[in-house]
């Protein structure tokens, strides 16, 4: 059974290898990397990473504490870019509200501190788990921060292109499953390391082929706006604007406004 996983793994390996680069190549044909270029340093990474990840179980072995080591410390460069790409996905949502976006920011940077102290908390003072429950905690985070995002743009009515809504389908439907799939790697470490391995892989590779569908076309960078039109002609000539939003916006900015001039 092992075997046969290791074996599946290796031709999984190949397949979002070639994937992967595929999709580095659209982003730089199509001059997607100007629009995102925080997705597409993941991208590179994750590439990277993928390729030295194989290169080293082949080497030791999946079951090779080494591997375990390496392996993992490579995976929190991949966290880091993970996240800077999920932060680049909200600002191209929120931009053009700069009092909204400011307090995203705030919201994502809170996160963070409590993603760090979810995976130690977690972990019990086990090495094997910190990790794990650290990419767990992230990916709770990221899911619940793009399903937020997705709500509110559907109930504000905020404008967003395909591509930024399959880029965020995309990590979230991924980060789901990895939340899953840790949940069951601290519970059944040894036995499930390869199946988790495959597993992850599979999601990944999902998501790449959700991304690279939506990244075809040529995309646009998100512009803020310098200042928003007054709530009579958001009605008159763009109904999809709502009122409320504009009203929570300009209620934020000035709030942010009188924080710096505190300080």
């Amino acid at each position: 059974m092992l075997r046969d996983i290791a074996q599946f793994l290796q031709i999984l390996w190949a397949v979002i290898t070639v994937t992967g680069l595929f999709l580095l190549v659209l982003l730089a044909v199509r001059r997607n990397y100007r629009a995102f270029p925080a997705f597409s340093f993941y991208i590179l990474v994750n590439l990277a990473v993928t390729i030295l990840t194989f290169t080293i179980y082949r080497w030791w072995g999946l079951s090779s504490p080494t591997s375990w080591r390496v392996a993992w410390g490579m995976q929190v460069l991949v966290i880091c870019a993970r996240a800077l790409a999920v932060v680049e996905i909200c600002k191209h949502f929120l931009v053009r509200y700069s009092g909204i976006w400011a307090l995203a920011r705030r919201i994502l940077l809170v996160s963070a501190g409590v993603v760090l102290l979810y995976s130690y908390l977690t972990a019990k003072h086990q090495w094997k788990l910190v990790m794990p429950s650290a990419e767990r905690g992230l990916e709770l985070s990221i899911a619940a921060v793009i399903v937020v995002l997705l709500l509110f743009a559907r109930y504000y009515h905020v404008q967003a292109n395909s591509a930024d809504r399959s880029l965020a389908v995309g990590f979230c439907l991924y980060s789901c499953f990895s939340v899953l799939n840790n949940t069951v790697l601290e519970r059944y470490l040894d036995q499930y390391v390869s199946l988790w391995n495959l597993l992850g892989m599979l999601a990944y590779l999902g998501s790449l082929l959700l991304w690279t569908w939506a990244l075809r076309k040529p995309q646009t960078e998100a512009v803020a706006e310098e200042a928003l039109l007054p709530a009579g002609v958001y009605q008159a000539i763009a109904p999809q604007i709502n009122l409320r939003l504009r009203l929570v916006n300009e209620q934020l900015s000035q709030f942010w406004k009188a924080e710096g001039t505190r300080q």
